[in-house]
Formats: structure tokens, C-alpha cells, sequence
């Protein structure tokens, strides 16, 4: 589901008996967890959010299926219903032992003549926020260099200090580029919350090598094409979440590694990027 959608299912209830009932509600969760302990110092994390709860109250359509007394008659009984996602949802995310996102759609039923009990029914689904790249700046091209440079020596003092350098003259004729994936989550001590962790975990969604077309030529402009799964969640538009989703493009080298972020969108932006 992305955001803004609506949320929809059914609701059975099988019934050998009439029975008094309440009501029936639906809710819908979506709770953000982080936890850990950390190795180094022997410390627990653990961070909790809830971030979205929304209730759907079904009562008047059960009440078609009830005698006048509220009595769910005899038989099998579905009930629809549907509701949209707020505007502020996050992606779902599982990931043991760093954290995840889940999303929760639970059924309610009241039963007061089973001293005050309720049937509880639960269902887990998955949300992608809707990010959509019509911004016009997404539509530029980016470029990212990498260099070092040496800004200072240091020597005993009244003592002389010798530094070499080599440059090798070949040139990178393969390179691996690959598109990855990190998942950015943040967590807080248990007793002391002003104490926080932070873990990250990065994974390579899609990796292509490439050579040079002629070994020993000049610089050479290739385009790569890299696919998109369906299930992968968009960018994360909110940085101070406990989860963090980010892209970003990686060209492996021999000395060092050159990275280009990158935004994953919903939404195809229509037309071509000059």
C-alpha cells in the first residue's frame, strides 16, 4: 500500500449460535521499534513509536447482520470496510537485531454476555510511502570527485623527515558500480535516554562490472542500467526518525571508493532528463 491510499479488507466472522454482541471496531497500528546492546559498552538499547493509530468503527454495518436485541445471528458474516493511510506513514522495514517498521490492521468484537470478553482478529501488512520526483532539481544531472590532499608534516623537532610517493601510470580498465541500499537506525538506553546508539547496515540491490571497451584508451563514458524491484521502499523524506532508508551509487576502486546519493521515488517523473 502506498500512502494516501485506501486500506481495504474483509472482515468474517463465523457464528454456530446467536450470541450478543457490542460492536465491531478496526484498528490500524503502525509502531517503530529499535534495539540492541552494544558490544563496546555493554549497554541496552531499545526505542519504541507509535505513528499511527487509527480507528474504523463498523458497528452499523454489523448491526445488518443483528436481530433488533444486537444478536449476531447464526452463520458466516463479512464485513467490509476501508480507510485511508495518513499523510505522515514510514516504509515498512524488518531487519533483526537493528529494528523494523510494522504495520497492523486488528478486528475487534465485543462480546458482553461472555463477561465482558472481545474477539480479536490481527493482520499484518506493508506500506511503501508515495514519493514522487517531479521536483525540478531531480532532473539534474550529478557528478562527485574524490581527493587527497596533504596539508601539513610533521618531524622531531631539529630532525629531518623524508616522504616518497609513488603514482602509477596504468589506468582503471574495470570498475564495479553497484546500487545499495542503507538502513540508518537510532536507538536510546533504556535507563539513561539521554544515551543514544546509532547502527547502520548497507546492502548492494543491484551490482554491475564494466571494462574499458579498448584496454589502454582514454577516458571512456559508459551508461549503466540498473532495475528498480517493486518491493524496494522509496527514500526516506524524514531524518530524524528512528529508521532511516538512503540510496546511493558506489564505485569500487582499488585505493577508495567514490559515492553518489541517490533518491528512489514511487512516481516515475514523466518525460526525459536532458
Amino acid at each position: 500500500l502506498n500512502k494516501d491510499e485506501h486500506v481495504q479488507g474483509v472482515i468474517d466472522v463465523g457464528c454456530t449460535r446467536e450470541v450478543r454482541i457490542g460492536g465491531l471496531l478496526v484498528r490500524l497500528t503502525g509502531v517503530v521499534e529499535t534495539g540492541w546492546r552494544n558490544k563496546n559498552s555493554d549497554l541496552s538499547y531499545e526505542s519504541r513509536h507509535n505513528f499511527m493509530d487509527e480507528l474504523i468503527d463498523l458497528t452499523t454495518m454489523i448491526a445488518d447482520h443483528c436481530t433488533e436485541e444486537f444478536y449476531l445471528l447464526e452463520g458466516r458474516h463479512s464485513v467490509p470496510f476501508e480507510a485511508r493511510l495518513p499523510m505522515d506513514v514510514l516504509s515498512s522495514v524488518n531487519r533483526d537485531n537493528y529494528g523494523s517498521v510494522r504495520y497492523t490492521c486488528t478486528a475487534l468484537m465485543a462480546i458482553p454476555e461472555d463477561g465482558d470478553t472481545e474477539m480479536v482478529a490481527e493482520k499484518t501488512f506493508k506500506v511503501f510511502p508515495y514519493l514522487n520526483l517531479d521536483a525540478p532539481y531531480m532532473r539534474d544531472s550529478t557528478s562527485t570527485t574524490e581527493e587527497e590532499l596533504i596539508v601539513g608534516c610533521c618531524g622531531r623537532k631539529r630532525g629531518t623527515i623524508v616522504a616518497s610517493m609513488k603514482v602509477q601510470e596504468e589506468h582503471h580498465e574495470c570498475v564495479l558500480i553497484s546500487l545499495c541500499q542503507q538502513l540508518d537506525f537510532v536507538s536510546t538506553n533504556r535507563y539513561e535516554t539521554h544515551l543514544m546508539d546509532r547502527k547502520s547496515v548497507t546492502i548492494a540491490v543491484e551490482s554491475h562490472g564494466t571494462c574499458k571497451a579498448r584496454p589502454g584508451s582514454g577516458p571512456e563514458t559508459k551508461e549503466i542500467e540498473f532495475s528498480i524491484p517493486s518491493h524496494l521502499p522509496p527514500t526516506s523524506i524524514h531524518a530524524d526518525r528512528l529508521v532511516t532508508i538512503s540510496y546511493f551509487f558506489k564505485l569500487d576502486l582499488e585505493q577508495f571508493d567514490i559515492i553518489v546519493p541517490v533518491i528512489i521515488g514511487t512516481s516515475k517523473t514523466p518525460g526525459t532528463i536532458e
